[in-house]
């Protein structure tokens, strides 16, 4: 099923919803970069852009930060239900996310600072493999949500640069221009700091879905169909759940990023009262010009109480034979994916078993790379690689089944892709581990570990727990019993 692609008639029948929405890019469309004056932090600029609607922060922590607002269209995929909202209105279809996502890459093809921005839900695995029925939804996320923007702000080496395109707006240029964006570089630079709301961000409880010894006991029960030659790894993850006032969703991503910055955070406004936040470390897919990336993770460790029980802590990661076990399978598996659709031969490890420290855990991470076949595109790199390889297992698909089994709960955004998709055929997409979710009153965060032969139960638990420590310390809560 992962091959598939729609068919012409689907296609056409697709890209027709999507154009009466918004109308394809101009021929004559002209994009634009400029370098901006202001030297406001990017925390503060986000600040000053995140009650704009459609607010998307990817914050690439001290590397890159991109901020979009204000997409000139939505897309979100339910099941099989698509809504669009966008300057022609609103529609309702029925569609396949994977195929929405061909067919608005071919109904808005081409302009260079034309972006999609969102995620795509892990359980869209079930548009690509035969799996038992999904656990039934209980936190209100689509399964893909997109907005199409027509600028960005972006943040890179100390300097601020826009970059759009007017394929759309035409005479009214950019939704914001230039000389706007500076005005709030400069209106954030003067702003005041920002101010940390004291105290915990929730009254708690914060309750494990499942329980420690429900997880333990899953642990345990892989661990036997393992051995029994069922599969070699899995990934099974728990998920913490507390009270979170919508207001409440922004100072938490802000407090995380401060506990535990990530390469692949980011921030998005879906509305009002719907939020997701992620301090991924890990990269998903990253594709331009042909040339595609994977950076898995394996292996986890806490960070050490002080430098000598850090350095053991990072020591006994490296030499751990279950984890550098648990990192070659997973290569194993990016590779066969990846080579699904890139060039034969061009598949190889970049890197292996590289010591990553970030504030709270020491991981390994690898870095797989290839070249994509010319007769391939980016949908069909995101179907041959969906969900990442580091949060299923191997085998691929009998991994999924088993973790769907024992955790009998979605994980929605959560362990799926978040990130970016431009309409000239480049992406990045980090794998969202270490993500929340806000809805309705409440906020979801989810903890996973690789489950191998190797796996005690404790242990494992004890992984999760570290994963954790970072988004409980930035609701202001301690790591208490429920971990």
């Amino acid at each position: 099923m992962w091959q598939e692609r729609p068919s012409r008639a689907q296609r056409r029948r697709l890209v027709d919803y999507l154009l009466r929405i918004l109308a394809p890019p101009s021929r004559h469309a002209r994009s634009e970069t400029a370098c901006l004056r202001g030297e406001a932090a990017p925390e503060r600029v986000a600040e000053t852009l995140h009650l704009e609607p459609g607010f998307a922060w990817m914050d690439g922590a001290a590397v890159e930060q991109r901020i979009f607002a204000r997409p000139l269209v939505v897309v979100s995929v339910t099941g099989n239900k698509v809504i669009v909202r966008g300057p022609g209105g609103r529609a309702v279809f029925s569609g396949r996310a994977f195929h929405v996502l061909d067919a608005a890459l071919a109904a808005w093809d081409g302009p260079p600072g034309g972006t999609l921005v969102g995620f795509l839900g892990y359980e869209l695995v079930s548009e690509l493999e035969a799996l038992p029925p999904l656990p039934p939804r209980d936190f209100g996320f689509p399964d893909l949500w997109l907005g199409l923007f027509d600028a960005c702000l972006s943040w890179e080496a100390g300097g601020w640069r826009f970059s759009g395109t007017d394929a759309w707006r035409g005479r009214d240029g950019f939704p914001y221009p230039p000389a706007q964006a500076e005005s709030w570089l400069l209106a954030a630079q003067r702003a005041d700091p920002i101010q940390d709301p004291a105290g915990a961000l929730t009254g708690g409880p914060v309750r494990s879905r499942p329980s420690r010894s429900d997880f333990a006991a899953g642990v345990s029960r892989t661990v036997a169909r393992i051995v029994d030659g069922e599969l070699f790894q899995t990934n099974l993850c728990r998920r913490l759940e507390a009270p979170l006032e919508a207001s409440a969703a922004w100072p938490l991503y802000l407090r995380m990023r401060r506990t535990n910055p990530a390469r692949y955070g980011a921030f998005l406004r879906l509305g009002p009262s719907r939020y997701v936040l992620s301090m991924s470390p890990e990269l998903f897919l990253k594709a331009s010009h042909g040339t595609v990336e994977s950076r898995p993770i394996k292996g986890t460790r806490p960070r050490g109480k002080n430098a000598w029980e850090d350095l053991a802590l990072a020591e006994e990661l490296k030499s751990s034979e279950k984890d550098r076990a648990e990192l070659a399978m997973i290569v194993d598996v990016v590779r066969n994916d990846l080579g699904r659709v890139c060039v034969a031969g061009s598949v190889r490890v970049a890197s292996y078993a590289d010591l990553m420290s970030l504030p709270t855990v020491h991981h390994t991470s690898a870095m797989i790379t290839g070249l994509l076949r010319h007769d391939r595109d980016i949908v069909d790199l995101l179907r041959a690689a969906f969900p990442p390889a580091s949060v299923t297992g191997a085998p691929k698909i009998q991994a999924i089944q088993v973790a769907l089994e024992q955790e009998n709960q979605r994980r929605g955004p959560a362990m799926g892709a978040l990130g970016w998709i431009s309409l000239d055929g480049r992406l990045q997409l980090s794998v969202a581990i270490r993500t929340a979710v806000a809805a309705g009153g409440r906020v979801f965060y989810w903890a996973g570990s690789g489950i191998t032969a190797g796996s005690d139960p404790e242990q494992e638990l004890e992984e999760t727990r570290a994963k954790a420590q970072a988004f409980l310390q930035a609701l202001g809560l301690p790591c208490g019993p429920v971990l």
